[in-house]
């Protein structure tokens, strides 16, 4: 079981260092557009769109990563305050009732790529009107990535009521 987390917490690390790229090709393009667009006088037909996509891809492919390092949001005002037993109580609570979203929103989202590659359909969002598949494939990634962190947090918050941490 040590070898399964530590290798899902191994691609959950991949992939967000990888999203964590995303935000160079996102600044040029945003520094690159704002200069043709008040200095030349020539805005661009592709910024806008790929500044949204990318940054989307970075907050989507970051989110089982931030999990995998305990980042995202907590009320600490009241967490600090419980014993490491409760507070592993209350994340394997969160994490099984999250689990079986993550899964079934997953499976939803494949279909959702899926129908939107066998439509060829097109986001339509600028004259750039770039295909909507790859960019659900990130959907579905991240989301299918997110789930298998939550796995590995159940079973490391099982192990933590196991061996009967009082911290």
């Amino acid at each position: 079981m040590n070898a399964l987390i530590k290798y899902i917490e191994r691609v959950t690390g991949s992939f967000g260092i990888l999203a964590s790229f995303a935000l160079v090709p996102l600044v040029l393009a945003t520094c690159y557009e704002v200069f043709v667009r008040y200095v030349m006088n020539a805005p661009t037909i592709w910024a806008y769109e790929v500044g949204y996509l990318l940054t989307g891809s970075h907050f989507l492919l970051g989110m089982a990563y931030t999990l995998r390092e305990g980042e995202h949001i907590r009320i600490d005002v009241f967490s600090g305050k419980f014993s490491a037993r409760t507070r592993a109580v209350i994340d394997l609570l969160g994490y099984c009732v999250t689990l079986p979203l993550m899964l079934w929103l997953s499976y939803e989202l494949y279909k959702y790529l899926m129908a939107g590659y066998l439509s060829n359909e097109h986001s339509g969002s600028s004259a750039m009107n770039l295909p909507v598949w790859p960019y659900r494939i990130v959907f579905l990634v991240a989301f299918v990535l997110l789930a298998l962190q939550i796995m590995a947090e159940v079973v490391k918050s099982a192990r933590k009521l196991s061996s009967g941490s009082k911290g």
